[in-house]
């Protein structure tokens, strides 16, 4: 399979450092950009080229430009019998069936765990796309993490947990950090403590078969010094706290 780019920003590198990290050949990526294709294809090593020629030379390919241009592009631009994934944001498949309709269309939600293998993408397909394009697009998501069908009424929520939710995680490890200085430890011990814990305590409960609470029962035993700081937790209303949060992501992104 050969994939290629459209837009060069922080989701489509993160994209193709992840399709290399998933020992993709890069000579099998090609990427169009007006400003940043050369210098990316130099340094990742894939191939540079206009736009047309990514299309022709790609069996997928990924729209990762300004969402405003969508209509322009479409029209300038030649993708009859394409597999186009768009990772435009608010650009729904309804978009993409009027800009592009020679093309098969799906529309994603990726995050930038994407560039490690570890992503979490939102997919939801045109319904002209058979059950073999299905297979090497969901195929293509696999070599960048999970992914999940979901209805296009439902990509704000999984865009505020799973599209924002690694901000929000860095957040959690930056107080973490800040707590271990406060107590003592230097900022470079504190961060690594911090982000080793969170890594590995995310990896135990992927691992577990279980479920976060039980796995945070299991570590707080009653009386003790982790009961009594998830007992602050919830005096100060933690779960609220984050509840609103999200809720303050999905009604930015609907304003």
């Amino acid at each position: 399979m050969t994939y290629g780019f459209i837009g060069a920003g922080n989701m489509a590198t993160a994209m193709m450092k992840g399709l290399l990290h998933a020992n993709v050949d890069p000579a099998d990526i090609y990427v169009s950009s007006p400003h940043r294709a050369k210098s990316l294809a130099e340094e990742l090593h894939i191939n540079a080229a206009d736009s047309q020629t990514v299309i022709n030379q790609s069996d997928i390919i990924i729209l990762a430009f300004l969402p405003n241009q969508l209509t322009d592009i479409g029209a300038t631009l030649n993708f009859t019998n394409k597999i186009v994934v768009s990772v435009l944001a608010q650009i729904t498949i309804s978009d993409l069936n009027q800009a592009i309709p020679n093309a098969f269309n799906v529309r994603a939600l990726p995050n930038i765990n994407s560039a490690i293998g570890q992503g979490n993408t939102a997919l939801a397909f045109a319904d002209n796309i058979d059950a073999e394009q299905n297979k090497s697009v969901t195929h293509f998501w696999h070599l960048l993490g999970n992914s999940v069908i979901l209805e296009e009424d439902q990509f704000a929520i999984f865009s505020a947990i799973a599209g924002s939710g690694p901000a929000y995680v860095f957040k959690f490890i930056d107080a973490l950090t800040k707590a271990g200085v406060d107590n003592g430890l230097d900022e470079k011990q504190a961060a690594s403590i911090a982000t080793q814990t969170v890594l590995g305590s995310a990896s135990t409960l992927n691992q577990s078969g279980s479920d976060a609470v039980t796995l945070m029962n299991s570590v707080a035993s009653p009386g003790g010094s982790t009961r009594a700081g998830l007992d602050n937790f919830e005096a100060n209303q933690f779960d609220d706290i984050v509840a609103k949060a999200i809720s303050a992501t999905v009604n930015h992104k609907h304003a």
